[in-house]
């Protein structure tokens, strides 16, 4: 990536807020159920631990990466960057 040639460009650059998702699964619930749930329920998502998470920057996907834990943290270190012509 190259460095714009004006220092405020980059800052300004740094400054726009982007959201990231990691997805670890999804699950379909009926909404009663989801009502009568409670503090320690566990929903079973359709991913095992084991496979890649996706990784959205702005609703469009970006990336791959496996989920780790460090100092109790839970993160995600990135596996593959995703061609945009695959994510579109």
């Amino acid at each position: 990536m190259t460095q714009p040639a004006n220092p405020a460009l980059k800052k300004s650059l740094m400054d726009v807020p982007v959201r990231v998702d990691v997805v670890l699964g999804e699950m379909r619930i009926p909404m009663d159920e989801l009502a009568q749930m409670t503090a320690g329920d566990i929903v079973a998502l359709e991913r095992r631990t084991d496979e890649p998470v996706e990784i959205y920057v702005s609703d469009r996907l970006m990336a791959r990466g496996k989920l780790v834990v460090a100092d109790g943290q839970l993160g995600v270190t990135l596996s593959e960057i995703v061609d945009s012509r695959e994510a579109a």
